[in-house]
């Protein structure tokens, strides 16, 4: 639900998989069914088997064991109530979607359906080829037991394609952990530099480590214990990011694949002209960090850098 990038990424490789997909989205994306592909790091590409529907109407949903919904924020809660309208109680729906909000926001229509999930990988579009461009796991929660055999399915059908997906217990606070790494987000599109150049910056490295020194405080005060997603606990990771340039690019070499012309969901969302989820990533941060008495400054700066530049001219 919600086929951008990741949506059709991850529905491209359930299909290939075995599994009965239908992807929704905008009806560019059902004009442009036939050619859909997705293609991981790894070179592998993925076209549409014959059976994949594509729709434009939520309603082609109705009766889906799994629904992975992948919206923007600022449509998570009437899509909850859309799909509250359609699913049997049995269903599962995994919001693979930034920030901590969103879960909660399902969670009002739909209840114990809702389950938690992340992704770690950056993935770009290009006409109608949707490119990986980062490595990074792929992680949903378990849910209760009806939810959980369910996805243990789904799970099969992304092997099958090539794809992990890891189901775990303590998914909140895997998310809780992507969100201080997608701190990186904001001050990427706050500097305008992709991802990989972002980590060459010393300047802009210097701001994502503070950000992520702000951001543990704030989520363990809130009852998260933000887990290890690449390799190395956040607290290590806002440590290295102010080492020596050299130091910094050699362990990052190690730790993550990153396609030279990533860029942030952010800037993308910035280059388009769209609305961004900043709310969801460091105003986030700064928001709960307010709430429980702390001061969180570079996320709540690289925040209303955001949101002045949302809607502003860009550069052709």
């Amino acid at each position: 639900m919600g086929a951008g990038a990741i949506g059709v990424f991850l529905g491209l490789h359930a299909a290939a998989g075995g599994a009965k997909v239908t992807l929704v989205g905008r009806r560019s994306l059902v004009d442009a069914r036939d050619e859909l592909r997705a293609r991981r790091l790894d070179g592998v590409e993925l076209g549409p088997p014959e059976d994949l529907e594509v729709s434009d109407d939520p309603g082609a949903l109705a009766g889906a064991d799994v629904v992975l919904v992948t919206v923007k924020s600022r449509d998570t809660a009437a899509v909850g109530e859309r799909l509250a309208a359609i699913l049997p109680e049995r269903a599962a729906v995994v919001s693979f979607q930034n920030g901590l909000g969103n879960l909660h926001r399902l969670g009002r229509s739909l209840g114990p359906r809702v389950v938690a999930g992340m992704v770690s990988f950056n993935v770009v579009r290009e006409g109608a080829l949707y490119r990986q461009a980062t490595t990074g796991p792929l992680i949903a929660g378990r849910g209760d037991p009806t939810r959980a055999r369910l996805l243990g399915k789904l799970a099969r059908s992304f092997a099958a394609a090539g794809l992990g997906l890891d189901l775990r217990g303590d998914v909140d606070d895997v998310v809780a952990g992507k969100l201080l790494l997608n701190l990186s987000n904001g001050v990427g599109a706050a500097t305008g530099l992709p991802i990989a150049a972002t980590l060459r910056s010393s300047d802009a490295r210097w701001c994502f480590s503070q950000c992520i020194r702000e951001g543990l405080p704030a989520l363990r005060r809130a009852g998260y214990s933000p887990r290890n997603i690449i390799g190395m606990p956040p607290g290590v990771i806002a440590w290295a990011l102010r080492l020596p340039d050299f130091v910094v690019m050699r362990v990052a070499r190690r730790m993550i694949d990153i396609d030279p012309k990533a860029r942030s969901s952010t800037l993308q969302d910035l280059d388009a002209g769209k609305p961004t989820e900043i709310g969801e990533l460091n105003g986030a941060i700064a928001d709960l960090a307010r709430a429980h008495g702390l001061r969180a400054a570079a996320n709540q700066t690289i925040a209303t850098i955001i949101r002045e530049l949302e809607g502003a001219p860009r550069p052709l």
